[in-house]
C-alpha cells in the first residue's frame, strides 16, 4: 500500500522544522558568553566631552608619548618629563575579547617619564595601553594597540 502526503502534513513537518531550529538556535546562543566591552559603557559614554578634550591636550603635546615594546615580557610607556613630577593617573592593558583579562597598573613614571610595565602573562593577541593620566591641572589620555605574540 502506498501512502500518500498531502500538502497540509507538508505544512506541518516545515513548521515542526522550522520551530525545532528556531529553539536550537536559542539555546545556543543563550549559551555563549556575554562580554560587555566595559562594565561601565553608559558611565564613560557620559564622560565623552572630557574624553576628547584629553585627548586633544595629548595631541597638543606631538609625539612627546610613546609606548614601546622592550622585551618580550615588557613596554615601557613615556610622557613628557616636565609632567613627571605631578603626573597621576592610570595605565590600563584592555583586552576587548575578554573583559576579565584587563589588567590596570598606576602610572608611577621616573623624573625622566619614563615607566616600565610588565606584560608577562598576558594573553597572545591583540591589546590597547590606554594611558590617562592628570598633570598641572589637565586631564591627558593617550591609547595605542599592542600585539602580543
Amino acid at each position: 500500500m502506498k501512502m500518500k502526503l498531502n500538502w497540509g502534513a507538508g505544512v506541518t513537518a516545515v513548521y515542526a522544522l522550522f520551530a525545532v531550529a528556531t529553539t536550537l538556535f536559542v539555546v545556543f546562543a543563550a549559551r555563549q558568553p556575554v562580554d560587555l566591552v566595559s562594565a561601565d559603557y553608559y558611565a564613560q559614554g557620559l564622560r565623552q566631552d572630557q574624553r576628547a578634550r584629553a585627548l586633544e591636550n595629548v595631541r597638543d603635546l606631538g609625539t612627546r608619548v610613546r609606548v614601546t615594546r622592550t622585551g618580550a615580557e615588557r613596554v615601557s610607556i613615556e610622557i613628557p618629563p616636565e609632567q613627571a613630577a605631578s603626573a597621576r593617573g592610570q595605565i590600563t592593558l584592555y583586552r576587548a575579547s575578554d573583559a576579565r583579562a584587563d589588567r590596570l597598573v598606576d602610572l608611577a613614571v621616573d623624573t625622566a617619564g619614563r615607566q616600565s610595565v610588565s606584560i608577562d602573562g598576558l594573553a597572545i593577541g591583540r591589546w590597547s595601553v590606554r594611558i590617562e593620566w592628570n598633570a598641572g591641572g589637565r586631564d591627558f589620555y593617550f591609547e595605542t594597540p599592542l600585539v602580543i605574540d
